[in-house]
């Protein structure tokens, strides 16, 4: 309450803030006025009312088109173009306002579009914005038909008391019984509606107090244009700018009982005003003790927008010593959501660019909302709400946080599927699993790595590729990637960690070599310690977990403990690329093997043909545990040029062909049936797509998304026809 006093002083003393008859958002529910950002536009059907105004002293009418006829009520102009050749002899003439009879100006003002509805436009400056523009330019007289519910007041006649819809339909058959109505068309229109209440917000001219924004707006962009404080992601920074390029003045002032009371004191005796901090007892310019304070309460943004500075103690610097204000404003990350970009982070730009001409936060972090499955709002009426607490009960605090963490991109909605927390779930148990696997065999094992060169070709292998991880979950979350970051880690422990290393680890665990099993256990336990201290952000239960079992004597815990970054040290990129073509080559004749039904147990023989001379004799090197891991029992490496076998299924990665003969292995004959059963298949259900693609009138008549559907699933089919043609022309060679 201090810091908000403080600074409307200060900018009341300024002349920023200022009390004005203006038209605002007037919110009949609330009864209270409310900000431009409050006002939720929704699309209504309506209808354009036309109609009639007569010309004193002359035969001549005029046709008017309103969306509000009712607001007739309030007119105090006619308006036409001032180039009309239709009209321009009308102008400074004067027009009848239907039912009231009311005599008011015809006036020329280039705010009309000669060529939008008929020509002529009904003036109510008390009721529109546009109109309240055009009264202040012609100096016209402001007429307020509405009480503070909404409803029609003493201005209205016999319709006073009644609301504006209701009284639409009367008003419109008056004006038919006066032979006033033309027709009415039907119109789709945005129409205000309070964010809060949900009310058709009026525009009204009511006296209330405003800030200049002009100068403060101002800076707060340029702070982001020069990347004094930049968005994540970048995109967001167009709703940021979206209002305050064109501010309007910002209307402070609210009529409702809760709130911070606007500081502005009024002596009844001589009528001075002025603005105080503190509460006063007596009138500063004469004394008097008659003083009485406004009754309006402050936006609750204003407060809000000093969020930064009051929880660091301003402006009380006793209090700003204690918190440390020096050392933490401004603050590093603001995150928030996108809803309230220029409800809060606007005005926290503003008023600390204002106070203390610096920014209150460096970076500030747009994060996704979440909703349900289908991409919906969760909602009670729906009753697709998603309880987290019983999501943690059904998967698991950590799979759930893992669940968010990895859709936590630069994604506007995160839609949230239980059966995805599920899959998590599975992960965090491989990471229970892996552990139970290794831990006894390094309760003992140090963990550290000294001698970089004892060290074998797959150790620097997963060693280099931790530590490739190690940089890319740093670098994503230094851009607040966390989907990114958790998608690398998740990666690396599935498909490398456990997939591989441990896999390639168990000969040597069990075998006899005790230096090399010494060795590759110093190594997993290195290696799985850096694992745990990588995932903890996003699992922090298990980690912490597990830590208790593998951490030495003089180790912090996992929360406090140093996260891992990329080291030079276990940088070993020849040993990445030649290991990683490796897997791919080993997992290239794994998918060959299932793709035709060779038995798991089932030996093959196996010809590579590339042209990286380095690969090939890597490969050559690797035939023990080429026969390990995939079965062969003779392996060839040739160049590409070299002739490839005939009946033979093949793979390729990016580097290396793969070919397994198949004379011998299996019944070719089978096969080659099979395959054209498959392939009569695809070519039927391909014909079904190609022929509604070929009618002219599902193209033109289906959603634009269903006729992509329907060719994304037509080129699915070609790629498996070409490619099952491909495998026959093998077997037939």
């Amino acid at each position: 309450n201090e810091a908000v006093n403080t600074f409307f002083v200060n900018l009341y003393n300024e002349g920023l803030i200022y009390q004005s008859d203006y038209i605002i958002n007037w919110d009949p529910v609330l009864q209270s006025a409310i900000s431009d950002a409050e006002v939720d536009h929704q699309e209504v059907t309506g209808a354009f009312y036309h109609l009639h105004y007569k010309i004193a002293g002359s035969d001549e009418i005029l046709e008017i088109a309103t969306t509000r006829p009712e607001t007739l009520l309030g007119d105090t102009a006619v308006s036409v173009h001032p180039e009309d050749e239709r009209f321009k002899h009308l102008i400074g003439k004067k027009a009848i306002v239907p039912i009231c009879n009311r005599e008011v100006p015809i006036i020329g003002d280039e705010h009309v579009d000669m060529e939008l509805g008929t020509g002529c436009l009904k003036v109510t400056p008390g009721h529109d914005f546009n109109d309240f523009d055009i009264g202040r330019r012609h100096e016209l007289e402001i007429i307020n038909i509405l009480n503070k519910d909404g409803s029609l007041n003493h201005h209205a006649g016999k319709y006073e008391g009644q609301s504006c819809l209701d009284a639409r339909p009367k008003i419109v058959d008056e004006l038919k019984e006066l032979g006033q109505f033309v027709k009415t068309i039907d119109h789709v229109h945005q129409v205000g509606h309070g964010d809060r209440s949900g009310a058709i917000i009026e525009p009204m001219v009511s006296k209330q107090w405003f800030l200049n924004v002009q100068s403060m707006a101002k800076d707060a962009v340029d702070a982001i244009k020069k990347e004094d404080t930049k968005f994540y992601p970048k995109s967001w920074e167009n709703t940021y700018f979206s209002w305050l390029n064109e501010p309007k003045n910002w209307c402070v002032s609210r009529q409702l009982w809760w709130g911070h009371r606007i500081p502005v004191y009024t002596c009844k005796d001589c009528e001075h005003e002025w603005a105080e901090a503190s509460t006063p007892t007596a009138c500063s310019k004469c004394g008097s003790a008659s003083i009485e304070q406004d009754p309006d309460v402050l936006d609750t943004w204003f407060s809000s927008g000093l969020w930064p500075m009051t929880t660091l103690g301003w402006p009380n610097a006793e209090r700003m010593q204690e918190k440390g204000f020096d050392k933490f404003f401004p603050t590093s990350c603001l995150v928030t959501g996108f809803d309230i970009i220029f409800f809060w982070v606007a005005r926290m730009m503003m008023m600390s660019l204002k106070q203390k001409n610096s920014v209150p936060f460096k970076h500030i972090y747009i994060h996704a909302i979440v909703r349900d499955k289908l991409g919906r709002k969760m909602s009670k009426s729906l009753g697709n709400g998603i309880d987290p607490l019983e999501m943690i009960e059904a998967y698991g605090a950590d799979a759930f946080r893992f669940t968010l963490a990895a859709g936590s991109g630069y994604n506007r909605n995160l839609n949230l599927d239980p059966e995805r927390i599920g899959g998590y779930r599975n992960f965090i148990n491989k990471i229970w699993n892996a552990f139970r696997f290794i831990h006894p065999f390094m309760e003992e094992a140090p963990s550290t790595i000294e001698n970089m060169s004892d060290l074998d070709h797959q150790e620097r292998w997963i060693l280099s590729e931790l530590n490739s991880v190690a940089k890319e979950v740093n670098q994503s979350m230094d851009e607040y990637r966390y989907d990114d970051a958790c998608h690398a880690v998740y990666a690396f422990i599935y498909e490398r960690f456990c997939s591989w290393f441990i896999e390639l680890s168990k000969k040597v665990l069990y075998g006899d070599n005790e230096v090399a099993k010494a060795r590759r256990v110093r190594v997993l336990k290195y290696s799985f310690k850096r694992v745990l201290a990588l995932l903890h952000p996003f699992t922090p239960y298990i980690t912490e977990e597990l830590w208790m079992y593998v951490k030495d004597e003089n180790d912090d815990l996992l929360i406090i403990a140093e996260y891992p970054e990329f080291d030079e040290a276990f940088n070993f990129p020849e040993d990445q690329s030649d290991m990683n073509s490796f897997i791919e080559v080993v997992t290239s004749i794994r998918n060959l093997r299932a793709s035709v039904g060779i038995k798991p147990k089932d030996r093959v023989n196996v010809q590579l043909f590339t042209d990286n001379t380095d690969l090939a004799e890597y490969f050559k090197s690797q035939t023990l545990g080429l026969s390990e891991l995939a079965k062969v029992d003779e392996i060839s490496i040739d160049a590409k040029s070299a002739n490839r076998p005939g009946k033979s299924v093949m793979g390729a990665t990016v580097h290396t062909e793969v070919f397994i003969p198949l004379e011998g292995i299996i019944d070719i004959d089978e096969q080659v049936a099979r395959l054209e059963k498959d392939l009569e298949k695809t070519k039927a259900v391909w014909s079904k797509f190609d022929k509604k693609l070929s009618n002219e009138r599902f193209v033109a008549s289906a959603p634009a998304a269903v006729v992509q559907e329907n060719k994304d699933k037509a080129k699915a089919m070609e790629e498996k026809i070409e490619s099952i043609q491909k495998s026959l022309a093998l077997f037939k060679s």
